[in-house]
């Protein structure tokens, strides 16, 4: 079984590659909410975008999703020798439908260098056969086959910069202007 603890490094040695301890930034915030529908052919992530956009949306959470696709590009993560946190996202794997999107949830901030909208979306879904699938839905190539409902939770006094982590090599959202909170003295 591979665990993070488990990796070696480029030398063979086993290191440790995350801080350990209780980490966390936080900010109570309270939303406006948004119910939408994509209509067919829509692509997936720049209907969110464009319902983002009418809506004055730049930090949220996507807290229901559901519909169908006519076919899902998704990736998830695979080990990795070179990255800081030992994994990585794969290629992209297209699913052609019809795709039954069962449930997804997600995260809407900024890109800290330019603030670009930035989804990060992850769903749980079935191919024609009623097997499950799961991942990370990547921006494009995800077009609406009947209808996609979500539920867009806003938060006006919210500021989410997403950029790629230090400790984990990996693009991640962080709460701008809140420090990072060690519980147990450990860093």
């Amino acid at each position: 079984m591979w665990t993070a603890a488990s990796c070696t490094g480029i030398n063979g040695e086993g290191m440790n590659f995350f801080m350990e301890g209780i980490r966390y930034a936080s900010l109570e915030v309270r939303p406006r909410r948004i119910f939408a529908r994509l209509l067919p052919g829509t692509d997936l992530i720049p209907g969110i975008k464009k319902i983002c956009d009418k809506h004055g949306i730049k930090a949220g959470a996507i807290s229901t999703m559901l519909g169908s696709l006519r076919q899902v590009r998704f990736v998830w993560p695979i080990p990795d020798t070179v990255n800081k946190s030992r994994l990585k996202y794969g290629a992209p794997k297209t699913l052609d439908g019809p795709i039954e999107l069962v449930s997804g949830t997600g995260v809407i901030g900024t890109m800290k260098d330019g603030g670009e909208l930035a989804v990060h979306l992850h769903a749980s879904f079935s191919d024609s056969t009623s097997k499950m699938w799961g991942g990370h839905i990547v921006d494009e190539g995800n077009p609406v086959a009947v209808t996609i409902e979500i539920v867009i939770d806003a938060y006006d006094d919210l500021s989410l910069a997403r950029n790629v982590d230090d400790e984990t090599d990996m693009p991640l959202f962080n709460i701008v202007g809140q420090p990072v909170i060690h519980v147990d003295g450990k860093a």
